[in-house]
């Protein structure tokens, strides 16, 4: 096995809860975006009621991002329950979105299940989940070595 591509427990925690805050971030985007300009994406269930669940997921995400183990249990009752949602409006609409919908949040629901266990060693050894991300250190250093002194 290559050692290389292991990741711990703090950067698997923290990745999913960048993942979380991220989708949030993306569905209160498209929701303004409804509520604004696109009928189309209103016509695809984005408007206000999304812009409160989008906020929840945030919400969701910095709670995991802050060690909260009720966070990621409610995190992962949530995409399950919108892939079951997804699920059944596939079946009867049978559209490429909501597939695409559908895949995703049983992708994020599967990496949050998996994530559990890491949560609670997290949690028994009292350290927190790695808030750094790959692309903020890519634009941090990038700036350092921009700036020589």
């Amino acid at each position: 096995m290559n050692e290389k591509h292991q990741i711990n427990h703090s950067q698997r925690v923290g990745k999913i809860a960048n993942l979380v805050i991220f989708l949030g971030i993306l569905g209160v985007i498209l929701s303004i975006l409804a509520l604004t300009v696109s009928h189309g994406l209103a016509q695809r269930g984005y408007g206000f009621g999304y812009i409160v669940l989008g906020l929840f997921m945030m919400g969701l995400g910095y709670g995991i991002r802050y060690r909260c183990a009720y966070s990621l249990y409610t995190a992962v009752v949530l995409f399950t329950v919108l892939s079951g949602s997804f699920l059944f409006r596939s079946l009867v609409c049978h559209t490429a979105y909501l597939s695409l919908r559908l895949g995703l949040c049983a992708w994020v629901s599967f990496r949050l299940v998996q994530s559990l266990p890491s949560m609670r060693a997290l949690i028994l050894t009292n350290t927190f989940p790695e808030r750094n991300n790959r692309f903020m250190r890519y634009f941090l250093r990038r700036n350092v070595n921009d700036n020589p002194r």
